[in-house]
Parts: structure tokens; sequence; C-alpha cells
């Protein structure tokens, strides 16, 4: 026995496709949205430890540099010179070191599907 299909059932079967269709890309939205919003707050703890790695070590930096030149000023002095310096360096490399960032932005919003 043959089944007749009328356009009434081909309209809903294309209705319950469409829904079907759109659920599927809103839930594949939400899964590369939370995928990069997952990253980025891990991303920035990353960052906030390194920040306090840093301050520690140039903490650390300035009070043995202070021994050796017996003088607290002159020991985080130089540290605040070698910074300086190390600025001065990264100014100098700031167009290619925007590009690379850009780089590792795009990179990581088009890596999640």
């Amino acid at each position: 026995m043959e089944k007749t299909t009328t356009p009434e059932t081909i309209i809903k079967q294309v209705e319950r496709y469409l829904e079907t269709k759109f659920k599927l890309l809103k839930y594949e939205g939400v899964h590369k949205a939370s995928g990069i919003i997952a990253e980025m707050i891990t991303d920035l703890v990353v960052v906030v430890l390194l920040l306090l790695t840093f301050l520690f070590v140039s903490i650390t930096l300035g009070l043995f540099a202070a021994h050796f030149l017996h003088s607290g000023w002159k020991g985080f002095g130089c540290v605040a010179l070698l910074y300086f310096i190390m600025s001065l360096f990264a100014k100098t490399l700031k167009l290619s070191l925007q590009n690379t960032f850009i780089r590792i932005s795009i990179s990581k919003v088009f890596k999640h599907k």
C-alpha cells in the first residue's frame, strides 16, 4: 500500500526540519561560545598567576641585588632599570607583538568548532 504525500504533510515535514535545524544551530552556538568563555577564563587565571610570579620574582631580584650592592635603593633601582630597558625593547617590537596577539586571538575564536 503506497502512502500518498500531500502538500500539507510536506509542509509539516519541512517545518519540523527547519525547527530541528534551528535548534541544532543554537546548540552549536552555545557550545562554541561556552568553549571560548571557558578558555578566556582559564587564560585570565594563568595571566594573574604569572603576574603574581613576576611580582615576587622582581622583589626577590631586587633584594638579591640590594644584598650585593649593600643598598636597598640601588638593588631595586637596578631591577627598575632592567625593566625599563626591557620596555624599550618591547616598544620597538610593538607592531610584531600586536600581530602575534591578534593571530592568537583569532585562532582561539575559530579553533572551537
